[in-house]
């Protein structure tokens, strides 16, 4: 058991020293993180990311349940069983192991990335500042998307939106087509996977999430259906190192309104309508008020749906777990926090500008 427990223990240690090299190189080293992503990306991509696209389910999810199964096991029944003496140095070594791989991973595959250019500084869009003007011709012409595309979906008996078959690997191809435009975003996408027990998601007020141990993009399967492609896309712009949460919700909206299917283009124009329509009605509600009611009765149903599911979930649990992600994002040099995510607006506007 000593020589098992010095073998995973020399094996973290290797797992540690790399994800070091990488955090260190990232930080101190200029252009460090740009050459890495240029290289690692499309092989984590076309290795971990291939590997776990074969699981029909989301990998991460399942791997979650098993290493806790596995842990109050170890830590519950352990104790009590002949030999826990011998056992345990064996269990405190898989455990070290463990911990150093998924340091590895989450540097390798997460955090080295929010130090490479930015995507809108290589793509060139996001000046900082727009009029409220600019902001309210942006918002006219998505609501207008919003008119156009809420006809052509598909509809439940409710009168609900509803995606079309193959949403997720639709979604992924107009990825793969959209990195033939920005070279930040170019290569292949596995599709995105809906995560089996959604409710610890609604719970905790998250859309999606993406696993930098897997290389999977998760959405929560219960949520609105209209939701889904975009969440999708902008999950999956974290495959490529899109961390910024504005950022990662730009590359969705670009996804979505240059996709040629009716259930993607709507999925961005609800969202970019909410994005930038909130913005708006901040700056001049009465502005916000006029287009808003230009809205469909469909459209209008799709988002009284979606705020009533989600204020289904609100509570102390959905509160802790924003604030997490708030600190985490501030952690991450997202001094907006979860606030991050709003400043789409800039970006949105930034390139409607330029069509």
């Amino acid at each position: 058991m000593k020589k098992i427990f010095k073998r995973r223990l020399a094996a973290a240690a290797v797992f540690a020293a790399a994800g070091l090299v990488l955090r260190f190189g990232a930080r101190l080293l200029p252009g460090f993180s740009d050459s890495y992503a240029d290289v690692m990306n499309a092989f984590w991509v076309g290795t971990l990311g291939r590997l776990s696209s074969l699981a029909p389910f989301s990998l991460v999810e399942f791997l979650i349940y098993g290493l806790i199964l596995y842990a109050a096991a170890n830590l519950v029944v352990l104790p009590f069983s002949r030999g826990a003496r011998e056992h345990f140095p064996a269990f405190v070594g898989t455990a070290l192991l463990l911990a150093g791989l998924i340091f590895f991973l989450f540097e390798a595959n997460e955090d080295i990335y929010f130090y490479r250019t930015p995507f809108s500084t290589a793509a060139g869009y996001g000046s900082g500042s727009y009029t409220t003007e600019e902001l309210a011709v942006t918002a006219k012409k998505l609501a207008g998307e919003v008119n156009r595309w809420s006809k052509l979906v598909e509809r439940d008996d409710a009168g609900g939106m509803v995606c079309g078959a193959g949403v997720r690997e639709r979604t992924a191809a107009a990825m793969e087509e959209l990195g033939k435009t920005y070279p930040m975003l170019a290569g292949w996408y596995p599709a995105a996977k809906p995560v089996t027990v959604s409710y610890l998601m609604s719970i905790t007020d998250l859309a999606g999430i993406y696993s930098a141990y897997t290389i999977e993009a998760n959405y929560n399967r219960d949520m609105t259906p209209y939701n889904d492609p975009f969440t999708m896309s902008h999950e999956l712009s974290h495959l490529k190192g899109v961390l910024m949460e504005n950022e990662a919700n730009f590359v969705a909206y670009l996804n979505c309104v240059n996709a040629k299917d009716a259930d993607i283009r709507y999925s961005g124009a609800m969202l970019g309508w909410i994005y930038c329509g909130n913005e708006l009605y901040k700056r001049n509600p009465d502005l916000w008020r006029e287009i808003a009611l230009t809205l469909p009765a469909e459209a209008n149903y799709d988002l009284d749906t979606n705020t009533a599911f989600w204020q289904s979930y609100k509570g102390q649990v959905s509160e802790a777990a924003e604030s997490f992600n708030d600190s985490y994002l501030k952690a991450r040099g997202q001094t907006d926090g979860t606030e991050s995510y709003n400043r789409v607006v800039d970006l949105i506007v930034s390139y409607e500008r330029g069509r």
